[in-house]
């Protein structure tokens, strides 16, 4: 699917008009139907600008539609840096990473969060799998037992502790995409691409 018809998709499907894309990202209603229309192209800064808009991640509108599996061995997961109270988190969706993200995070007994809280520009989801938590999202305080789910904005500062006496397992889906695995020995780390000039619509 080609980008523009992706983004003219995405903001009908957010219920958003040209004028309050154009609002919401700093762009001109004639620039964003020019790229919806595939008549110029977006630098990366406007991509980005257009992804957070859309609540979607850039590698989303970038990437070509993929019917294909993507099976991730369970002795194969990537896994991401150390974050707030987490010992161990490891990643189960697909990587390049696409708009959907899957999460298995391991909580020690004990650590509080404090003042450690995170936002993703998208929506969560949390499925407790072990032990308890205790998610605190903004003002709001929730414990979850095991087989509890909670659905929730992420872009509300937002943090998961585990109170109880022993280990704590949940599951996390986010959308778009928020982390990055931790690259293997001997991986070459990605190297930023230059920015592309935005192309002038044709007369």
């Amino acid at each position: 699917m080609q980008l523009g018809r992706k983004i003219r998709d995405l903001r009908l499907r957010r219920g958003l008009t040209v004028q309050k894309l154009a609002d919401a990202t700093g762009l001109s209603k004639g620039f964003i139907s020019q790229v919806e229309n595939d008549h110029t192209s977006p630098s990366l800064s406007t991509l980005r600008d257009l992804a957070t808009a859309l609540r979607t991640s850039m590698a989303d509108l970038v990437v070509e539609d993929d019917p294909t599996l993507h099976v991730v061995r369970a002795a194969e997961r990537p896994q991401l840096p150390p974050d707030g109270n987490a010992a161990r988190t490891e990643l189960l969706s697909a990587l390049p990473k696409r708009n959907l993200e899957l999460l298995v995070l391991e909580l020690p007994a004990g650590p509080q969060a404090g003042e450690q809280r995170h936002s993703n520009p998208g929506e969560e989801c949390l499925l407790c799998l072990e032990g308890r938590v205790r998610l605190l999202h903004g003002e709001q305080d929730s414990l979850l037992a095991t087989g509890d789910s909670c659905h929730f904005d992420g872009r509300i500062p937002h943090s998961i502790e585990n109170p109880g006496p022993a280990a704590a397992r949940v599951l996390i889906a986010m959308t778009p995409a928020a982390f990055e695995p931790v690259p293997q020995a001997g991986e070459p780390r990605a190297t930023p691409e230059a920015e592309p000039l935005e192309t002038p619509a044709a007369g």
